[in-house]
């Protein structure tokens, strides 16, 4: 199992999207010059960190998929399946960040602010490259394997 490449991009992933899920992502700047920070649980206010928006889904998203990811460890004797769910996962944080495009979005529009973004928001944008390398080698071990059985 841990002398498979695959494991150590898959465990990287669940490592980055379990940081990922704590993190404050994006700052807003107000009219007014006060700032407002995304985070995975909701939007807060800066200055006195009140809770203006829930957006709980990020975090559970950000959850479900460190999860995901540590559980495709696991499932290195069906690789088929392995491979199918990485995939899933791929398309799982793909909609996470459209999520959080969305929400910014309509945070900034209904309220004339202006978008930064944080170094956090590029955990999940790393792990795109390492789910699709983990997806390729997956398939490449199941050819090996399918290979090896037609020569016996």
């Amino acid at each position: 199992m841990w002398q498979r490449i695959q494991t150590v991009w898959l465990v990287l992933v669940a490592l980055l999207m379990a940081v990922f899920a704590f993190q404050d992502i994006a700052v807003f700047t107000l009219p007014g010059g006060t700032f407002c920070f995304l985070d995975n649980w909701h939007i807060y206010n800066g200055t006195d960190g009140v809770g203006q928006h829930n957006v709980w889904g990020i975090g559970a998203l950000s959850i479900v998929s460190a999860v995901l990811a540590l559980r495709l460890v696991f499932l290195y004797k069906r690789r088929m399946v392995q491979m199918r769910f990485t995939v899933l996962l791929l398309f799982l944080i793909v909609g996470e960040l459209m999520y959080i495009a969305f929400v910014s979005w309509r945070f900034c529009s209904a309220n004339d602010a202006s978008f930064g973004i944080r170094f956090p928001l590029a955990l999940p944008i790393i792990c795109l490259p390492l789910l699709y390398l983990a997806a390729r080698r997956m398939i490449y071990d199941e050819m090996l394997i399918r290979t090896s059985n037609r020569l016996r």
